[in-house]
């Protein structure tokens, strides 16, 4: 999934043909640009809501959405991200009143039945088997059976098309892209 920030409309890539070959070629290289600039911003953007909307902290966020800058041969500027159903390890996970708590989209949730150490009352302890992961006993509550891994239900790349996050980058795109691409117009047509 990404967002992308282009112009596809056919009227304005008649303009890019006659602006381009105004400009002896540099009218795409500069509205490239000015893309990159709208994009590189609405990156910065969109990292606090997203971190708010998701509930992740630290440098997730940040590491998680990648650019796809744009250049003459492509007007669009992407910002590109990955990910299924995040662990609830990453929410700020902690075990205790037989169940775990953690902080999935900000707010504070109880797993009732879910773990993260392991051993018998009275002695339980991490396990670096799980790894720090939240696990769910699937076996019926009998000890030694399967064990399966609980998910937080958040999904990065959701997200980033929803909520806050869309209001912050439809902000910048708005305040900065079509200034820039006009300034840009404008600088070109008076070479004319």
């Amino acid at each position: 999934m990404h967002i992308a920030i282009t112009y596809n409309a056919q009227a304005f890539r008649t303009v890019i043909a006659g602006m381009d070959a105004a400009a002896a070629g540099a009218f795409r290289a500069q509205v490239a640009s000015a893309l990159n600039a709208a994009g590189r911003a609405a990156h910065h953007a969109i990292i606090a809501p997203l971190k708010a909307q998701t509930g992740l902290t630290g440098g997730t966020i940040p590491r998680a959405i990648h650019d796809r800058p744009a250049d003459a041969g492509g007007l669009a500027y992407s910002l590109v991200t990955r990910g299924g159903d995040i662990s609830l390890k990453y929410f700020g996970a902690h075990e205790g009143g037989g169940g775990v708590t953690a902080r999935p989209r900000g707010a504070t949730t109880y797993f009732g039945g879910a773990f993260l150490t392991s051993g018998r009352k009275g002695h339980r302890r991490k396990s670096p088997k799980l790894g720090g992961h939240v696990y769910r006993n699937v076996d019926g509550g009998r000890w030694g059976g399967k064990i399966a891994k609980v998910k937080s239900g958040v999904y990065i790349p959701q997200e980033m098309v929803r909520g806050a996050v869309v209001k912050a980058f439809e902000g910048v795109v708005a305040a900065q892209l079509d200034p820039a691409v006009g300034r840009v117009m404008t600088l070109i047509a008076g070479r004319r």
